[in-house]
């Protein structure tokens, strides 16, 4: 069993968000998102790439990556399933998600999403291929904290 990314097109926003609708009441229980609009709006925008996470054929999360100018990335949502935490399929997405656009990244993480701090500090550090690897200060009022990197491509190691 494996795992691989899929883009998420326009004709699945539905599903979308459904799959955004429990995650922004995990990690901005504050924030008046409609994940309706919100997947609309990942969807049909130029600089979003939206990816479903399979396990075989089976979706179990999904990352949403805004490409920023300069070649630079931000992780802006990333999310596995809660039935499917804990099972290593979140740091091998990670791998998948990152090393398949090398460069520049940063990502913000929730303030109301312990086990997301926790995932990413453990997760970037022993991440093949990162390098300059900052913590800052949080984009938005919902973030706790910041990550900017710089990751290696498959060939770079």
């Amino acid at each position: 069993m494996s795992l691989a990314l899929s883009l998420i097109v326009p004709r699945e926003q539905a599903l979308l968000a459904a799959a955004l609708a429990p995650y922004f009441a995990e990690v901005a229980p504050d924030a008046a998102i409609n994940p309706t609009v919100r997947a609309g709006q990942m969807l049909n925008r130029k600089d979003v790439t939206a990816f479903w996470i399979r396990k075989d054929t089976q979706r179990i999360g999904f990352a949403i990556v805004l490409n920023l100018p300069d070649d630079r990335r931000e992780l802006s949502e990333f999310c596995i399933l809660p039935q499917h935490r804990r099972l290593g399929w979140g740091q091998q997405a990670a791998r998948i998600i990152l090393r398949e656009f090398p460069g520049r990244w940063r990502m913000g993480l929730s303030k109301h999403s312990r086990e997301a701090v926790a995932f990413w500090g453990t997760s970037l550090s022993a991440m093949p291929g990162i390098r300059d690897l900052r913590e800052g200060a949080p984009f938005t009022e919902h973030q706790i904290k910041s990550y900017s990197f710089d990751i290696a491509g498959a060939h770079d190691d």
